[in-house]
């Protein structure tokens, strides 16, 4: 990609306070310290970074699942998010190439992503990174009312 300084990789626990940072920089209610510990430390939860020294300018955060058969796990990207100063400069597109490398070079055999039709930058960004939309009947269901 564009050589802009910028460094793509999977975090892991000794980059925690970076990832902290993230709850100033990007969102309030976002991060919290000790589930973040929690989560960098299981190599199943991927947080990739776009990193500018150790500031995270953008990220694509999501859990690999295992699989019952033996074609590669699969990684469900949550969320991607770069900085509003930031976007526009291919950052998005740079994150999507080093997961695509990182599900090649572990045997993930595919990634996948929601995002709403109505976001056009999103759609595009993913269209143009051979993601292939799903034309499906699928209505989610959210079980948020945990008693019997």
């Amino acid at each position: 990609g564009m050589d802009n300084g910028f460094v793509y990789r999977k975090l892991n626990a000794s980059d925690i306070d970076s990832v902290v940072r993230m709850e100033t920089d990007f969102r309030s209610g976002f991060i919290v310290r000790e589930n973040a510990e929690r989560f960098l430390r299981d190599p199943m939860n991927w947080l990739i970074a776009c990193l500018s020294g150790d500031r995270i300018i953008g990220f694509a955060y999501g859990y690999e699942l295992n699989r019952l058969n033996g074609i590669g796990n699969m990684v469900y990207i949550h969320e991607v998010g770069v900085l509003p100063e930031y976007q526009r400069r291919g950052i998005g597109t740079e994150l999507l190439r080093t997961i695509k490398r990182l599900c090649k070079s572990t045997g993930v055999c595919r990634f996948f992503l929601f995002t709403e039709r109505s976001n056009i930058g999103a759609c595009s960004l993913y269209g143009k990174m051979k993601g292939e939309e799903a034309h499906t009947d699928d209505v989610a269901y959210f079980f948020n009312d945990l008693d019997e």
